[in-house]
């Protein structure tokens, strides 16, 4: 496959995710994710079209029009690259929980305050019916597993998906983290879980005393271990195709302990839910 029609094909996988992404949201079917590789098939068709054509004149040059009203923005990405790409672990975790944080709170807003509640609830009861997680467990111990077996998807999904590639220098695993983030705050904000909140919770610190901050801190941290373990990467998204990483990534020690440290995290809190969810049932019989 040439190069030009490579690009295609993932021009058209990567349109196509979040899409997939959306529609999983709204329905927790897995099954909208196949419109990732359609994206791709269609990309490859167009790809291949194109292709044939011989290019226009002058074609090649790039407009050059315009660029310098881009500088002030292109700084401020460039600083917020460096912060989170950092190579010091401590400065990179804080600047994604920082941008996180950010994240969170904006879908949270957005869910309270344009979105009915509930709007979510019934792709979480099906999701968890599909996960067998319908419904509290006898004992706290049976629970945390049924959690931490649920968690573990994203947390395989940063940690596998920063190993294998980075994108435009960002890695994979950061997208994973900011969408659960995203997501976390449109649920928190429209009540949508499938065991809702007493009452729908209005943004404040409060959210402080449920578990869920504490597992997307643990993803984050887990990003951030793993940020710079990449083996191959896409320097210009949609432009070029992926390439191995050269020099070989390295597994810093510290990295490797913030990797423990996110997993601990992330058992600790799902360990709170699941006491949470087994008290609140034995409290309603």
């Amino acid at each position: 496959m040439k190069n030009s029609t490579r690009i295609y094909v993932i021009r058209g996988a990567g349109l196509s995710f979040p899409v997939a992404a959306l529609l999983f949201v709204l329905t927790w079917n897995g099954w909208f994710f196949l419109l990732i590789p359609a994206g791709a098939a269609a990309g490859f068709l167009v790809g291949l079209a194109l292709t044939k054509r011989p290019p226009a004149p002058g074609a090649a040059i790039e407009p050059q029009v315009g660029k310098a009203g881009l500088h002030p923005l292109r700084r401020t990405l460039d600083l917020l690259a460096n912060v989170l790409l950092n190579e010091n672990l401590v400065v990179r975790f804080a600047g994604l929980l920082a941008v996180g944080c950010a994240l969170f709170i904006l879908a949270w807003v957005v869910g309270y305050a344009m979105l009915p509640e509930g709007a979510l609830r019934a792709g979480a009861e099906a999701h968890m019916r599909r996960g067998a997680l319908g419904g509290a467990s006898q004992s706290v111990a049976e629970e945390w597993v049924k959690i931490l077996r649920a968690n573990l998807v994203p947390v395989l999904i940063i940690v596998l998906g920063s190993l294998l590639i980075r994108i435009n220098r960002i890695p994979f695993g950061y997208l994973v983290v900011f969408y659960n983030l995203a997501l976390y705050g449109l649920f928190v904000g429209t009540n949508s879980f499938a065991i809702p909140y007493a009452q729908r919770m209005a943004p404040s610190l409060a959210i402080l005393g449920r578990s869920g901050p504490y597992e997307m801190a643990a993803l984050t941290l887990l990003a951030a271990a793993s940020a710079s373990w990449s083996f191959f990467e896409v320097k210009r998204l949609f432009r070029t195709v992926p390439e191995r990483v050269t020099p070989a990534p390295r597994f810093r020690l510290p990295e490797v302990v913030a990797l423990v440290l996110g997993l601990g995290l992330m058992m600790a809190a799902n360990w709170a839910e699941a006491a949470m969810i087994v008290s609140q049932a034995a409290g309603s019989h």
